[in-house]
């Protein structure tokens, strides 16, 4: 008994001393979103989660040891000057998930301490390659002590070199001219100072809980917090279903109501873990609601949306307008910028075409409470979405956890307005081939359908003038789509099919009408390739294909307005400019369903 006990104290004392001097004087985590302008901002949203505020309007005049274009200058909100006998240590917590050359320099006063560039580190004027822990995270740790600075990469030291007298504020710079809508806190999440010189088991100790909080897709460690902000999903025009989750158990109460103040609350209980989906029903058709979500933890911490904002689908004979968008995959940025300008357009709800993460499998929950949520959820909290499994959700574990109405198939049909939208799972391929068990799902379902406008969103590309996905069309031929949705496409005609919606490309294309696998100027399916809200861009084939009637490479976004006589697309560049208008005019005297 005294020998457990021994060793019990021993363990104790190892972490104590482990944990000695591991909180910091000044730490920030960044999750920059403001959220929507003006008077829809939420409290779900704040501008204090980013580097914004510690910025140099006039920057400092430094010498660099990189010689690339300021992008920004920060100055950390250390209280007093910094001297060469000062002992101190910064930690970062590095999340670099783009594919384009970025950069970043730290200073004491003047002198460079380290720089970065290309994933490169370039310490004492020599460069050690970046390495990544599971591909995209490093854990960055610069001490300083008797002069002397030691850098850490992820537990290892890999640099150290003796300074000259140095004297001066931290500051830091980012070069980021090649990723021109990121800053450098959709890089640096975490940023910690302590006035005090971190050892090597504890610089490890604190690696291995940055592992632990990344595991869990946490944004904030030991802070009440939403993991998934409130997300909307139109059950139908007289209900709606508000998904969110939280980081802990806590008592959940919403209230909603067509004005304010919001005066009765309805206890929620989750279904999953923290995740809640409450469906709200029996409300008005085509209505302005108000709701929000209130919790309290078991320390007696609170969380407050705000009010929030919806509008029930109207009835199937009124004219609707709704977003597309795709592949958001890895640049909240982006998400967030288009999301603000489909915000502008007040659209009904958005079609997401898949790729909501880029590979937001079960072990990639981070993904998702990491990226997704906090580019897109400003919209998505008061804007309903459609969503679309991509190959980035191909397991469909979260993207079922977090979209309750795909239950388990990953595909199901919304109706809204005049519209029926039919939203497919394309990762299993086979099962829309002929006698598939989804192909004959989505066959009853369209034959079932007295929509004027039947409308069919899928994530992968049935036709393409993509440079690479189906053949290098740089040295040889391409099939220029995945032909294994040829017994879909033949399907679609036969049941009167006229718009097809997909993403998987980060590009955007539109072809012109296609009957039997030909350009048809008599009858057909337009198909509509939008894959560019912030996936890697990517290109087209040298030559322009017979089926591709319009591309764009960028960034982009598309609305659509559908009335009983016609469809019309407009598609957008990431600052608001026309790429595409096309109509469909359901009147024209054209053949759509084959006998």
């Amino acid at each position: 008994m005294k020998n457990f006990q021994l060793t019990a104290l021993v363990i104790l004392l190892h972490i104590s001393t482990l944990c000695m001097g591991q909180t910091p004087s000044w730490e920030k985590w960044f999750w920059p979103n403001p959220g929507l302008p003006r008077n829809a901002q939420s409290p779900l949203f704040q501008d204090s989660l980013s580097l914004r505020t510690f910025q140099n309007r006039q920057a400092i005049p430094l010498v660099s040891r990189i010689n690339q274009h300021l992008s920004a200058q920060y100055q950390l909100p250390i209280d007093s000057l910094i001297a060469e006998t000062a002992t101190f240590t910064l930690e970062f917590w590095l999340m670099q998930h783009i594919n384009q050359p970025i950069g970043f320099e730290i200073f004491l006063g003047k002198k460079s301490l380290l720089g970065h560039w290309n994933e490169k580190w370039n310490s004492n004027n020599r460069e050690v390659a970046q390495q990544f822990w599971e591909e995209y995270f490093t854990h960055l740790v610069l001490t300083l002590e008797n002069g002397t600075l030691t850098v850490w990469e992820n537990g290892k030291q890999i640099a150290q070199e003796q300074l000259s007298p140095v004297k001066g504020k931290l500051l830091l710079q980012s070069y980021l001219q090649q990723e021109p809508q990121m800053s450098l806190d959709h890089w640096v999440k975490h940023l910690s100072y302590f006035e005090l010189a971190l050892t090597e088991k504890q610089i490890q100790q604190r690696f291995q809980n940055h592992q632990e909080w990344k595991k869990k897709g946490l944004r904030f460690p030991n802070t009440f917090h939403f993991l998934a902000e409130p997300y909307l999903f139109p059950l139908n025009n007289t209900g709606m279903q508000i998904t969110f989750e939280l980081d802990r158990k806590a008592q959940v109460y919403l209230k909603y109501g067509t004005s304010l103040p919001l005066k009765d609350s309805t206890f929620l209980l989750p279904v999953k873990e923290n995740l809640y989906s409450p469906q709200i029903k029996n409300l008005k058709t085509s209505t302005p609601y108000f709701y929000q979500l209130l919790a309290q933890d078991s320390s007696g911490k609170t969380l407050n949306s705000g009010p929030l904002t919806f509008r029930t689908a109207p009835s199937t004979d009124q004219p609707i307008v709704f977003g597309v968008v795709s592949d958001t995959e890895a640049r909240p940025q982006i998400n967030e910028k288009i999301g603000s300008l489909l915000w502008d357009e007040r659209v009904d709800f958005t079609i997401h075409l898949g790729d909501l993460t880029d590979g937001g499998q079960k072990k990639q929950k981070w993904q998702w409470t990491q990226e997704f949520f906090p580019g897109s959820s400003a919209l998505y909290s008061r804007i309903p979405n459609l969503p679309v499994p991509g190959n980035g959700e191909g397991d469909l574990h979260w993207f079922n956890y977090y979209h309750p109405q795909a239950e388990e198939k990953g595909y199901y049909t919304v109706s809204y307005g005049i519209g029926d939208f039919f939203i497919l799972d394309s990762n299993q391929s086979k099962t829309l081939q002929k006698g598939g068990s989804q192909y004959i799902w989505l066959q009853n379902e369209l034959q079932n359908s007295t929509a004027i406008w039947k409308i069919v969103l899928m994530h992968h590309a049935p036709y393409t003038a993509d440079e690479d996905d189906y053949g290098n069309t740089w040295n040889g031929p391409s099939t220029y789509g995945d032909r294994k949705f040829q017994d879909l496409v033949a399907l679609l005609e036969k049941e009167g099919v006229k718009v097809f919606f997909f993403g998987h490309l980060h590009t955007y294309m539109r072809t012109f009408p296609i009957w039997e696998d030909q350009v048809s100027t008599a009858k057909g399916i337009t198909y509509f390739q939008l894959g560019g809200m912030g996936g890697n861009l990517e290109d087209f084939a040298p030559n322009r294909v017979p089926f591709s009637a319009k591309t764009y490479r960028g960034h982009h976004y598309g609305t659509v307005t559908l009335t009983k006589e016609v469809f019309e697309l407009r598609t957008y560049t990431l600052e608001g400019n026309l790429i595409d208008y096309h109509q469909i005019d359901y009147r024209a005297p054209a053949e759509f369903k084959q006998n």
